[in-house]
């Protein structure tokens, strides 16, 4: 099972404001902010304009988009470890005066350090600034052990998460979130970037959804998941069908 599905949901015209800007003249105001490394920013659903928000309520009515986290990676840096995105049971997230009416992806105030104050997300929706961008959003199963065994909870500033040691890990699934759409991406799963050679700016939005698992998140939003194109076939989500290599010219003796 893949670990992410493009959406037929456009990001045109989704932001409200200069994303880049804002973020670098409020470092203070970031969840987490290391200058030669990256930064963590979160916001109210302002920083979308009402239409783009209208429009993904109208387009998906499973989507009501809430807020967003803003994330800023430089170039070439490869954090070492991958994690699972966790967030805390008891309390909505406040950000910039705004209580959000669910605790889903929430900034976490929390100061406790025990797993049972917390949840694990299962999806998170995306989108990148930058058409260009060469980082890939990266997943992972553990080389040994599960990966109960090898979680450990961390937190750095306000943020809380899961996490594992690189080297402990295999690769098993990778995505480039791309600009044009939103990408849901598997977050109760062990995930990480895998920087390339342009800095990176994402944007996770923030939305009200419970879903219990990934499959239940898959089967609810499959009308609106994009069909992959047969290879060198027709159009659809059909691969080709065995006993039709011959006949389209692929292969003359298997």
């Amino acid at each position: 099972m893949k670990h992410w599905a493009r959406l037929n949901i456009s990001t045109k015209d989704a932001l409200s404001l200069d994303i880049k800007e804002h973020c670098f003249a409020n470092t203070d105001k970031s969840d987490v902010y290391i200058p030669d490394h990256g930064g963590i920013w979160t916001f109210g659903k302002d920083i979308f304009n009402d239409a783009w928000v209208d429009y993904v309520q109208e387009t998906c009515p499973h989507l009501t988009v809430t807020g967003a986290l803003v994330f800023w990676r430089t170039p070439n840096y490869q954090h070492p470890g991958a994690h699972i995105d966790v967030a805390p049971i008891s309390s909505p997230s406040r950000v910039e005066g705004v209580e959000y009416e669910n605790t889903f992806h929430a900034a976490n105030s929390s100061d406790s350090m025990d797993k049972e104050d917390f949840y694990q997300v299962v999806s998170s929706y995306n989108f990148v600034l930058d058409e260009g961008d060469d980082s890939a959003m990266t997943w992972y199963t553990p080389k040994q052990n599960s990966a109960e065994d090898l979680l450990e909870l961390k937190k750095f500033e306000s943020i809380h998460y899961d996490e594992v040691p690189l080297e402990k890990l295999n690769e098993v699934d990778r995505c480039t979130i791309g600009h044009d759409n939103l990408v849901m991406a598997r977050t109760n799963v062990l995930h990480n970037v895998h920087m390339g050679n342009q800095e990176r700016w994402a944007v996770c939005v923030r939305c009200i959804m419970n879903w219990s698992s990934w499959d239940e998140a898959v089967e609810t939003m499959k009308p609106w998941i994009v069909k992959p194109k047969e290879f060198g076939g027709p159009t659809g989500a059909e691969p080709t069908r065995f006993g039709t290599w011959e006949s389209k010219g692929r292969e003359v003796d298997f």
